[in-house]
């Protein structure tokens, strides 16, 4: 016995265990032991009974470890238990046991049945011998739902020690059948697991294994159900290229695919896992049940041809995958890309280096795709259908666009899929700095020499960079032209493209009319149409542009019930970005108002109202207006009047005279000379302006309207600074009041002027108030008391007028400084009058109204005038033209070679003028790539609107000549295209579904593949308002010949390995199968792989002989059978033994299954002619010429005797 004298007790790795106190301790030394430690006990009896009772505990538990150390051995039971509490038993501070409590396996074990123990590292843990244990069991009990957690003692080789098993062995097992089922979606496909111990033998692993396999497949029957079990290795572990990973399942492809396939036979009953180096692994088991007339599935392939697959396999919609459905049919069906990642010619390729890549999962996932849709398979159906479930998952994992189950658009999945796919393979692991090339300012542009070298440095400088298959395939060249309208510097670059976005020639114009209020001229009306992406200052532009105004000049606003509603000019209208067709409706009442005004004067806006009969408030009617008053203009209400006038002039049709705007010639102040009487000590010279709109005439001033003042706070109605830096700069803020205003706290004009002003403002009532004043009183007793009243009367009124004004000053912000100082009377009588809050309201008289905007009149701001727009009218008539005419895609090609001109907001910076031009641009392809996608650009994202083109665009099937479309004519390889697949979109923005049509070019075929539906087609028919995508592949003599060299080779290479590991796979396919014949299939049998057909016969005669499990064969070579790599197990058992085996076994078991190697049907052979006697003996001249295999190193039980046992046997378990 090893000795084991450096263990611990508490060493969770070393713990040992007593199965048998009683058979490996001294009976008698023990007892002695104990009774001494209760003499003591008697003695001691002085001392605290829980001290004495705890440390005979530890004593005892102490011993017995020791002794249990001395005669451990492997596959002793030890017991698990919480590091913790052992520690805790044996601190010496610890006196009292009740503390201790019971011993709770639950902290460690997450499951019980299969041995699955916590993070030691969270939860440490030791075991103890079973000796041990049942001691502190019995004193100390389990706490509630805690359960033994029992293992074994193991030897460790490499150190000569016993350890603990803490780690078992975890064991998956696969079901090989003909009928396999992963192609759709299956929550029951995952393997079955089981965990063992490493000294459990074959026998029981066998019996573990098949328990839970006729759990599973309820519908066998374990008494009429033989198997063969297989032990096998995957590629690798969790890889791409892992079969035994998630599947249950496996096809009888899968299973030749997997590169270890090790037969499991009898001999190997008695050895355990750890004899034979299995720790974990797969396991697979075939069955064949009693009465069925079919063969092992491990022999499929000697009676099935290996099916190629026709590619036209549909893709399981996994829930609104429809995008990424209809994108992989069209991808998977371009020859040279489906090629290269059909033979796995990718591999040598994936670049782990690249930060812009994902590791190569995304070229991985593609492989493993195509391999499932075209590669080597089961199905003679020519319509299976494959689920992406893999594809889908690793997608979303990359990309959380795609993560969940939210429709897409294809196109995008497709760009992304593309470029993840160039990044993983990417040939350039470390990528140099490039300089993108470019022609100097002096250089002919019109030399075709230096435009291609210019190309082709340009191409050379991105393929320093970017070299993939991608690359090779997808990726072509555009020219791109601007032109300074300043300098006229044309600046040309190339820049890469991989899909060409078409526009759709449609009508997708912005069309509405608006109203003009020019400064000096009545009122006129434009039609307008625009891009549908045109915006605001496109507008203004084009009314500019249109009515012969400045555009800076030029202020828009939306009326609605006679208010402002919307001002343009600001911000929150969101003008700035938004484009037409969101910001103004049809419907919408917009204006534009012609105001020259600068930095120093302020727009005032104006409101008209009308109060009629039997109403008390005013109502607003009409359309509101601007005046602009400059600083001294904003003095004088008889200016501002004359500025209100003539608005009004201009918007009744300029038909109506007011009376200070009729005026001919100005008033001096040498006229008024009561004025000069009454205000002798004022300095009027200074009012000379405002007595030049004064008039003598005895004339009402208010005969029309009444000017009304209105004082509005509103900092939403303020404008910031447009991107236009000279309109920022020269132009004053805009402001508009609110829709809602109160208009029952009005306040005249006049009563905010002095008495001097007012004087001024209305001259005839001053004079005749004057008058009638004089005629009240006796002219010669009270005349000089009546003048010092009077001239008394006017001091004090110029005082009142004086602080009212001061008043009104200090409530303004540009007028701050002058609230302290003494000010001299004339200064506070030219106050501003209105400012920046200030809203004036025109009070109209109903029948002066009508006489001034009667509807009789022609133009006024009800009726405006109309501007001829002719280029209105020849857009128009060709847009009409066009809707005849069906969209062509020549159209959409010469559409997108267009020359435009930059919107106001993507200016370009010209390196000639150092400044941001509107220049004109034009893109042309240089070239074209061996796959040409092209992206009909049917939705129409503008910011915050979308919509969707549904007109159908006439695209040729073959023949497409991309050469009138191409500046580089010159293009050895050729410009004629062919389609090869249409990407469709069915239904608007809001929903909608993607298929695709593909030509599979295995039979030169279209198909049309809607998820999991395909059907055959005529290509004709993808000619519809639904094709999104097209997809178009370079005509060539050979197909080969397209992509690079490098990709060329790479793909012809692949293949002839591809086709080699098929021939292999054949070859095995026969070893095994001669490996692993039965009785009934000797020498004479006729075997060719391509037999399809049984005979009857035979497989009758194979039945009975598979009844018979007493065949006896002997092992002639000698050789000793374990795992027998490739070859079925041999030497059946004679009856005798097989017999006594059974026997043996079926005492301790109650249910029997049969493991015996009779194969299941058997190829066309000659009548048997001899007896059972001659049968065997041919048996055995066929093994001495047979050849097998040798066993794998290090997987064959050391010491396996030759016998001449044969290989069936019944296995009994529980």
């Amino acid at each position: 016995m090893q000795s084991l004298e450096h263990l611990t007790v508490d060493s969770a790795d070393i713990s040992v265990e007593l199965n048998d106190v009683v058979g490996k301790v001294e009976q008698n030394t023990l007892d002695s032991e104990v009774h001494k430690l209760q003499q003591d006990d008697d003695k001691k009896s002085d001392y605290n009974v829980d001290i004495l009772t705890l440390q005979h505990q530890r004593t005892l538990i102490t011993q017995l470890n020791n002794s249990n150390n001395e005669r451990a051995c492997e596959g002793d039971k030890v017991y698990i238990i919480p590091e913790s509490w052992y520690k805790d038993f044996f601190d010496p501070e610890l006196t009292n046991a009740e503390s201790l409590g019971p011993i709770n396996t639950s902290l460690i074990c997450r499951d019980y049945n299969n041995f699955i123990l916590v993070d030691y590292d969270l939860q440490p843990y030791l075991s103890l011998p079973e000796c041990v244990f049942e001691k502190l069991i019995e004193w100390y009990g389990l706490s509630p739902g805690s359960q033994p957690v029992i293992t074994s003692l193991v030897y460790d080789d490499e150190n000569g020690s016993l350890i603990t098993e803490y780690n078992r062995c975890v064991l998956k097992l696969h079901y090989l059948s003909v009928n396999e089922s992963n192609r759709r979606y299956n929550v029951n496909n995952r393997p079955i697991f089981i965990s063992t111990s490493m000294l459990s033998n074959m026998e029981q692993v066998v019996n573990k294994l098949l328990e839970g396999f006729f759990a599973k497949e309820s519908a066998l029957h374990p008494d009429n159900t033989r198997f063969k079990l297989w032990y096998v290795k995957d590629f690798e572990q969790n890889g791409h290229k892992s079969i035994l990973q998630s599947s249950y399942r496996l096809n009888p492809l899968k299973f030749m695919e997997l590169p270890l396939r090790t037969r499991i036979s009898s001999k190997l009953k008695g050895h355990t896992l750890k004899e034979l180096k299995i720790f974990a692994g797969d396991f697979v088991i075939e069955v064949r049940q009693s009465g069925q007339n079919y063969h092992w599935a491990s022999n499929y392939y000697m009676y099935n041809n290996i099916n190629v697959s026709e590619g036209i396999t549909g893709l399981t919609n996994l829930g609104n995958t429809c995008y990424m459905n209809s994108a992989l049919q069209c991808l998977v069906h371009i020859p040279q890309l489906r090629d290269f990642f059909l033979y796995s010619g990718y591999e040598k390729e994936i670049n782990t280096q690249n930060p812009l890549g994902h590791n190569g999962h995304i070229a991985k996932a593609f492989s493993l795709l195509v391999q499932n849709l075209f590669g080597s398979n089961m199905d003679n159906n020519t319509t299976a259908v494959y689920s992406p479930n893999n594809f889908k998952t690793t997608i979303g994992h990359l990309n959380s666009m795609f993560f969940g189950y939210m429709q897409q658009d294809s196109q995008e999945f497709i760009a992304f899929l593309l470029d993840g796919i160039h990044e993983d393979l990417n040939r350039i692991v470390n990528k140099p700095y490039v300089e993108k090339p470019s022609l100097s300012f002096d250089h002919n542009v019109h030399d075709f020499a230096a435009l291609k070298k210019l190309a082709n440095d340009t191409w050379t400088g991105h393929l320093m960079r970017n070299d993939s298959v991608i690359t090779d395939l997808f990726v072509g060249l555009y020219e791109s032209v601007l032109h300074c309208p300043e300098c006229n510097n044309v600046s040309i670059t190339f820049d890469p493209y991989n899909d060409l976005t078409l526009p759709l020639p449609v009508d997708s114009v912005w069309h509405a009319t608006v109203t003009i209020f020019p400064e000096s001229s009545p009122p006129c009306s434009l039609e307008v149409q625009l891009d549908i992406s045109a915006t605001y200052q496109d507008l203004k532009h084009y009314i500019g542009v249109h009515a012969e105004m400045d555009p800076k000049n030029l202020y828009g606003c939306e009326i609605f019930n006679h208010q402002f509603f919307t001002n343009y000019e600001l911000p929150d209208s969101n003008s700035h970005f938004l484009p037409l067709r969101e910001l103004i409706s049809e419907s919408d009442n917009v204006v534009f108002y012609e105001l020259h005004a600068s930095q120093n004067d302020i727009i005032v806006p104006v409101l008209n109202t009308i109060i009629e009969e039997g109403f008390k408030t005013p109502r607003n009617f009409g359309v509101p207006f601007f005046i602009v008053l400059t600083p001294e203009e904003i003095e004088n209400p008889s200016a501002i009047r004359f500025k209100l006038e003539k608005a009004y002039t201009n918007l009744s049709g300029g038909f109506v005279e007011f009376p200070i705007s009729s005026l001919e010639r100005e008033t001096l102040l040498e006229s008024l000379s009561l004025l000069q009487r009454t205000f002798e000590n004022n300095n009027l010279e200074k009012l000379r302006k405002n007595i030049s709109f004064s008039f003598l005439e005895d004339i009402d001033l208010n005969e029309f309207f009444r000017i009304q003042l209105l004082e509005v706070s509103d900092p939403r109605k303020e404008t910031y600074p447009s991107s236009n830096e000279e309109t920022e700069a020269s132009n004053p803020s805009l402001r508009t009041p609110p829709t809602r205003l109160n208009l029952n706290h009005l306040k005249d004009i006049t009563d905010c002027l002095s008495p001097i002003i007012d004087a001024i403002y209305d001259y005839p009532s001053f004079v005749k108030k004057f008058e009638e004043t004089a005629e009240e009183k006796d002219e010669y007793s009270n005349g000089n008391e009546k003048n010092e009243s009077k001239e008394k009367q006017t001091i004090d009124g110029q005082t009142e007028g004086i602080a009212k004004l001061e008043n009104n000053l200090n409530l303004q912000d540009d007028f701050n400084a002058e609230k302290s100082r003494s000010v001299e009377v004339s200064d506070v009588l030219t106050s501003p009058i209105v400012n920046q809050n200030t809203v004036l309201i025109c009070e109209w008289q109903k029948k002066n109204l009508e006489d001034v905007f009667s509807d009789s009149q022609p133009i006024n701001w009800e009726n405006p005038g109309k501007i001829v727009n002719q280029n209105l009218d020849g857009q128009q008539n060709s847009s009409k033209k066009q809707t005849k005419n069906m969209i062509t895609l020549d159209q959409c090609l010469k559409l997108f070679s267009k020359r435009e001109v930059l919107g106001l907001n993507d200016l370009w910076y010209c390196p000639k003028c150092k400044k941001h031009r509107q220049a004109t641009k034009q893109i042309q392809l240089w070239n074209a790539p061996d796959v040409l996608l092209i992206h009909l650009k049917r939705f129409e994202n503008q910011r915050s609107f979308s919509d969707k083109i549904d007109d159908v665009v006439q695209f040729p099937i073959t023949d497409l000549d991309m050469s009138e479309y191409l500046v580089n004519k010159e293009d050895p390889r050729g410009s004629i295209y062919d389609l090869i697949a249409v990407d469709n979109h069915y239904g608007g923005l809001g929903g909608g579904h993607y298929t695709a049509y593909a030509k599979n070019d295995a039979d030169e075929k279209w198909y049309y593949f809607d998820d999991s539906r395909v059907s055959e087609t005529v290509p004709e028919r993808s000619v519809a308002g639904s094709a999104y995508l097209l997809f178009y592949l370079r005509r060539s003599t050979d197909n080969e010949s397209l992509g690079s060299v490098r990709l060329q080779e790479i793909i012809a290479h692949s293949r002839k390995e591809y086709n080699l590991k098929i021939a292999e796979m054949k070859e095995r396919q026969r070893e095994i199968y001669f490996s692993n014949k039965t009785d009934s299939e000797d020498d004479g049998d006729d075997v060719d792989a391509n037999v399809n057909k049984d005979n009857e016969d035979n497989e009758d005669n194979e039945d009975n002989e598979d009844s018979d499990v007493d065949v006896e064969t002997s092992d002639v070579d000698g050789k000793r059978f374990g795992l027998i790599q490739n070859a079925d197990e041999i030497n059946p058992k004679s009856s005798t033994d097989s017999g006594s085996s059974n026997e043996n076994l079926g005492s301790t078991r109650s249910t029997a299954y049969s493991i015996e190697s009779l194969e299941v049907g058997h190829i066309n052979q000659p009548e048997y002619c001899d007896g059972h006697e001659n049968n065997m003996g041919r048996r055995k001249l066929r093994l001495i010429n047979k050849k097998y295999n040798e066993s794998p190193t290090g997987t064959s039980p050391t010491s396996l005797g030759s016998s001449d046992d044969g290989d069936s046997m019944n296995i009994d378990f529980m």
